[in-house]
C-alpha cells in the first residue's frame, strides 16, 4: 500500500519497483491511496498503472488516515506499507512477508531496511543538511562522487528516555550497520503488518495526521503482547521527507506535537514529564537564539512551531489521557516494559 500526496514522478518510480518485485508464491494487490493530490499524480497513476487499485480521498487525510482508508478497502492477511518516494528491491515483497511464515503467532509487524537515496559526505555541523545521532554532519553529493558514502534511513523504530521516537541506524554509513532482528517498533515507510493485529489493537491514529503514527501503533502492539521484528533482506531506498521537508512548519508542528501526545498516551509518567520538560526547555533555548544577539531566523521559525504545537497539545491532551486509561484496562504488558527498549537522548 502506498499513500500518495503530490508524489509526481517519485510515486511512479515507487510503483515501477513494486510492479517489478518478485511475487513468487504471493497474492499481491497494489493499492494507492491518493490524498487529494493537486499535481495530477492521481490521474497519472490511473492512466499509467491500470493494474494498480487507486483509492481517492476528497481531502488530505494525512499518512495515518490515508493508510486506514486503504486498509478498509483492501484485502489480504498482511498490509505492506511503502513510502511513495521509495523504491523497493526485487525481493522486497517476499522478504517482508517471509518472517510471518514461521511459527510465531504473536508476530505483529516486520520492519524493512530503508536506505537513503544518493551518496553523502561528512561536513561541518554548521552547514550540514543532515545530522546523525552521534553528532556527525552530512551533505548530499553526486552519485558519481567516489568519496561519498551511502547512509541508512531506518532499521526500525526506537524510543528515547524523553519519549523521542527515531529511526534506528539513522544516518549510519551502510557498511557500519549490522542491526539485530529485535527492535521496539516498525517504520511506516517500509513495513508489513498482520491484519489480525490491527483488528486487535486498532488502526493508525488519524488525529496525528503525519509523523509518530507508526511509533504510536508500535506502542499499542507491544502493550497488547505483539512482537515486532526487523528483516534485513527486505530493502528499500528512500527520499527522506520528500512530501513535507524537514524544515517546513508542517513538519515541525506535527513532529513536536505528536511526540508529546504519543508519550502522554503510551509512556510511563516519568517519560511523559521528560517529554514535556524537553519541549519547554528547547523552546526557551530557541527564544534566546531567535531574539538574542544572533537574531537566528531558523530558531525563530522553530520557536513559533513549538508554541503552535504546545497549544495543540493542550487542546488534545484530555482525549489522549482518556486513551491512556482505556489502554491500561486491556493491556497484556505493563507500561514500564519500555525500560527494556529505551535509548539515551
Amino acid at each position: 500500500m502506498v499513500v500518495n500526496y503530490n508524489g509526481g514522478e517519485l510515486v511512479a518510480e515507487c510503483l515501477d519497483s513494486l510492479i517489478a518485485a518478485d511475487r513468487t508464491g504471493l497474492d499481491v494487490e497494489i493499492v494507492v491511496v491518493d490524498n487529494a493530490s493537486a499535481d495530477g499524480s492521481d490521474r497519472m497513476i490511473q492512466q499509467r498503472y491500470p493494474s494498480v487499485r487507486l483509492v481517492r480521498s476528497a481531502v488530505n487525510l494525512g499518512f495515518g488516515g490515508g493508510v486506514n482508508l486503504g486498509i478498509r478497502q483492501s484485502r489480504g492477511d498482511l498490509v505492506v506499507l511503502v513510502n511513495s518516494d521509495a523504491r523497493v528491491q526485487t525481493n522486497f515483497l517476499r522478504a517482508i512477508a517471509e518472517p510471518f511464515n514461521a511459527d510465531e503467532p504473536r508476530l505483529g509487524a516486520v520492519t524493512a531496511r530503508i536506505q537513503l537515496t544518493g551518496r553523502f559526505r561528512e561536513t561541518p555541523l554548521a552547514g550540514a543538511e543532515f545530522v546523525s545521532a552521534d553528532g556527525r554532519g552530512w551533505e548530499r553529493v553526486l552519485e558519481t562522487d567516489i568519496d561519498g558514502v551511502e547512509l541508512m534511513n531506518s532499521t526500525g523504530g526506537q524510543i528515547s528516555s524523553s519519549g523521542n521516537g527515531s529511526d534506528r541506524s539513522w544516518l549510519q554509513p551502510v557498511e557500519e550497520v549490522s542491526p539485530d532482528a529485535t527492535v521496539f517498533g516498525f517504520c511506516g515507510g517500509g513495513a508489513a503488518i498482520r491484519r489480525s493485529t490491527l483488528d486487535d489493537v486498532g488502526l493508525f491514529d488519524e488525529r496525528l495526521f503525519m509523523y509518530y503514527e507508526d511509533t504510536d501503533l508500535s506502542w499499542r502492539m507491544r502493550r497488547a503482547g505483539w512482537d515486532i521484528r526487523y528483516a534485513d533482506a527486505a530493502r528499500t531506498v528512500h527520499h527522506h521527507a520528500a512530501s513535507s521537508g524537514t524544515s517546513s512548519q508542517l513538519f515541525l508542528v506535527n513532529n513536536i506535537r505528536n511526540r508529546v501526545l504519543v508519550s502522554a498516551r503510551n509512556a510511563p509518567m516519568r517519560m511523559v514529564a521528560l517529554a514535556g520538560l524537553r519541549t519547554v526547555l528547547g523552546l526557551i533555548r530557541l527564544i534566546v537564539r531567535a531574539y538574542g544577539p544572533t537574531r537566528d531566523a531558523a530558531a525563530r521559525r522553530r520557536a513559533r512551531a513549538t508554541v503552535t504545537a504546545l497549544g495543540q497539545v493542550a487542546a488534545r491532551l484530555p482525549r489522549y489521557l482518556s486513551d491512556r486509561r482505556r489502554i491500561d484496562r486491556s493491556a497484556a504488558v505493563p507500561r514500564d516494559f519500555i525500560a527494556l527498549w529505551t535509548i539515551a537522548d
